[in-house]
């Protein structure tokens, strides 16, 4: 048995400033950009640096054209992608130094701030959680780093029939959700491992809202609302935890804005 959602639930985005590339160019014909600057704490075992520009999208666009609970726990989502292959491998991924998926580029589906989904087809289906759930799903690189402009992404809460059903929206606000380091890495794909993240309904600054991203127990803050690099890592596991906070370091409301401690492994290979 298959229950259409109700065409009253919210379903939000907000636009982002354009970019004035029209176009991907081939890897080869571009320099390759140097690293940002290093922008870990002093005497932290890794360093952290900005990434470098990646290709850019400029007309691409994300649509959640349906949502359908099956009564199996489970929703069938149907997206529409313009401007976006999902499938290909990101041009300039043979020159980021970072893990790249084979499977091309994707969208990432976070349902209720758990690990992300991988999704290589506009449509799927994913596993709900009982009373309300948000949904974030945005764009991604195939080498996992997300398209930050306005049009790349859906988020949207739902109600899946339960006895703690609530008809009232946690989305007003400003939010932060995590998405990668996630899993295993090894060696062999890359001397980097990305940290990303997405952000709905605000923006960093030095004096507004900011992100303090602690890494095996070294703090540190970021500003700026773009990738990064996390370089040097030993083999073994790591811990990343991600927090939006304002300007007095005090964790800003929100559901998601505290990521809470995530793992992840370097691997030998």
């Amino acid at each position: 048995m298959r229950y259409l959602i109700p065409t009253l639930m919210l379903i939000w985005s907000a636009c982002g400033p354009a970019t004035e590339e029209q176009g991907v160019t081939d890897p080869a014909e571009r320099p390759v950009a140097l690293p940002g600057p290093v922008i870990a704490p002093d005497g932290a075992p890794f360093r952290i640096t900005a990434a470098p520009e990646a290709s850019q999208f400029p007309e691409a666009s994300l649509r959640l054209a349906d949502l359908e609970l099956t009564d199996d726990m489970e929703a069938d989502f149907t997206m529409t992608v313009d401007g976006f292959e999902l499938g290909s491998s990101t041009p300039d991924a043979a020159v980021r130094g970072c893990a790249n998926s084979e499977d091309g580029q994707h969208i990432h589906v976070i349902l209720n701030n758990k690990p992300y989904l991988a999704k290589y087809e506009p449509t799927f289906s994913a596993p709900v959680d009982p009373g309300r759930n948000v949904l974030l799903a945005f764009l991604s690189r195939s080498y996992h780093e997300s398209l930050k402009q306005g049009s790349s992404f859906v988020v949207k809460e739902f109600d899946v029939p339960s006895d703690s059903a609530s008809s009232t929206s946690i989305l007003d606000g400003q939010h932060m959700f995590y998405s990668r380091p996630k899993g295993d890495y090894t060696n062999s794909s890359g001397d980097k491992v990305l940290l990303d993240f997405f952000l709905v309904g605000t923006s960093l600054a030095a004096d507004a809202n900011r992100v303090r991203a602690t890494i095996d127990g070294h703090s540190f803050i970021l500003t700026e609302w773009r990738a990064y690099f996390i370089e040097g890592l030993e083999v073994g596991e790591h811990t990343v935890r991600l927090e939006l906070i304002d300007r007095d370091g005090a964790l800003v409301p929100g559901p998601f804005n505290d990521s809470g401690i995530r793992t992840f492994k370097l691997l030998e290979g």
